[in-house]
């Protein structure tokens, strides 16, 4: 099994063998909610769109994509200039007061795995604020970004910094499949992290999640698959979905009482068929340069 860059809270590595079943079968795989990319490293679609709404995430993969020697010799030195206090705080300023590129992807990799438990977050004003992790040593991950870049090349993987509405545009006359896994819903009244990136994804942002998925899938015939977690409030709001329990170990959290065996579900909406009538990319307002299959 391929691991991931990054550390990432409700990663899928875990999940795998109990998701990889329900994937459907397709040319492309399409991902609003990328995170950590487990999925995308284990699986085997001719091609990737790969999404999310934190730029920092999606700035890191395309500079592995770009240049990944480049990137290794460049993030090295960083994670080689020490794990402490003082060069995790240095950093971390650092970051904050740059703009996106090679140096900005590489400090983010160090502040992941330097950070406190994989926890990524940011303050009202956008800045990466997650305190020192004091770890007793931390692993660089030189052999996962060869596979990734790797990966991402050979499948010519797209990555976009995009909000889900506008990800699911793209999806063209092609066979894609969609695998959505957005932040999950809370067990519990205390469980209630629901940040993305900067803003929250509460229930609200669910219904729209699946109203939008729907749509996709009755106007396009096209697959769905999500994850989230087994509530009430999950089971009413995806309730057109075909639900599947599961049990999963989660070992990335902010709060240590929230780790552990957690009930989760799998939901799917199966492929339809339908007569596509065609997609407008100028109708969606988003930046279609980049979006491209390379034949």
């Amino acid at each position: 099994m391929s691991r991931p860059i990054i550390k990432w809270a409700g990663g899928k590595t875990r999940v795998l063998p109990d998701l990889l079943p329900f994937l459907p079968k397709a040319d492309c795989l399409v991902e609003p909610f990328v995170g950590g990319a487990s999925v995308f490293l284990n699986t085997d679609y001719r091609r990737y769109i790969l999404a999310d709404i934190n730029p920092d995430l999606i700035g890191l993969y395309r500079a592995v994509k770009k240049d990944p020697e480049l990137f290794i010799t460049i993030a090295r030195a960083m994670f080689m200039a020490g794990n402490t206090q003082e060069a995790y705080t240095e950093f971390r300023k650092k970051f904050n007061a740059l703009p996106q590129g090679e140096e900005r992807a590489a400090i983010f990799l160090y502040l992941n795995r330097h950070g406190y438990n994989g926890v990524c977050r940011y303050n009202s004003r956008g800045g990466y604020n997650v305190p020192y992790g004091k770890y007793k040593s931390v692993y660089f991950p030189e052999l996962e970004i060869r596979q990734f870049a790797e990966k991402a090349n050979d499948t010519k993987t797209i990555f976009l910094c995009s909000p889900f509405e506008r990800t699911l545009q793209v999806i063209e006359g092609v066979s894609c499949a969609i695998y959505c896994d957005p932040p999950y819903l809370p067990a519990s009244k205390t469980a209630n992290f629901t940040q993305y990136h900067s803003g929250t994804f509460a229930a609200e942002q669910h219904r729209q999640l699946v109203k939008a998925l729907i749509d996709v899938n009755e106007k396009c015939g096209l697959p769905v698959v999500i994850s989230n977690s087994d509530t009430p409030a999950t089971r009413e709001i995806y309730h057109s979905f075909d639900l599947h329990e599961i049990t999963v170990n989660r070992s990335i959290s902010a709060n240590a009482a929230t780790r552990g065996a957690a009930n989760e579900v799998i939901g799917s909406l199966p492929q339809r068929h339908v007569l596509f009538m065609g997609f407008d990319p100028a109708a969606s307002g988003a930046d279609y340069s980049v979006v491209s299959y390379g034949k």
